[in-house]
């Protein structure tokens, strides 16, 4: 079914133009990231960014329903990427937040549903109200290595870097590195065993 003309033909009988404007603009800038890298991203997928020389992604990527990515820069600063190695499947419902941070993902990785990547944090120093407060300059970025298996409902905050062939079971909190081809599980994720 194209949906492109359904619902074209839906908004001239119903009040439908800021849902299918929205419709439209993520299709199409779906569709256009696919062309350009060669993957396959879900047009129910919400990707912002302020300028696409910040976007990588790599052949065969999937980047699943309902995912929401932002690759935001501060001001005039332009060092917040968005990296996805190839063949990397990202499942449905994800949020991965570039904003404040480089986050690189490897290649051949499975991120489950409803995984947070973090890419830094906002200072909260007194006097001054939350959302006003820049960014954290220590402690940002993410580092995900090639072939890692991130389970459901899994937490990643800014300054972790996650070795190759690591696994983190579903529902962790990622505060610390993890060492390649271990898998951690809890809150906070910590070392369960080496991967066999």
């Amino acid at each position: 079914m194209n949906w492109f003309k359904f619902f074209k033909t839906l908004r001239k009988y119903y009040y439908l133009e800021p849902a299918f404007d929205r419709f439209i603009t993520e299709y199409r800038k779906a569709e256009r990231l696919n062309r350009q890298f060669g993957c396959k991203i879900d047009h129910r997928t919400q990707i912002s960014f302020d300028d696409i020389n910040n976007l990588e992604i790599g052949k065969n990527v999937y980047l699943g329903a309902f995912t929401v990515i932002y690759v935001l820069n501060e001001n005039d600063k332009k060092d917040c990427k968005l990296i996805i190695g190839e063949n990397t499947y990202i499942g449905e419902q994800n949020n991965i937040r570039a904003a404040g941070g480089t986050i690189k993902i490897g290649k051949n990785c499975l991120i489950s549903q409803q995984v947070s990547i973090i890419g830094s944090d906002h200072t909260f120093k007194k006097g001054i109200n939350i959302q006003d407060q820049p960014w954290k300059t220590e402690n940002r970025g993410v580092e995900i290595g090639d072939d890692v298996w991130i389970g459901c409902s899994v937490q990643i905050m800014a300054g972790v870097k996650i070795g190759s062939g690591a696994v983190i079971a579903a529902g962790s909190a990622v505060t610390k590195n993890v060492e390649e081809n271990t898998v951690v599980a809890g809150v906070p994720a910590k070392f369960v065993k080496h991967r066999e």
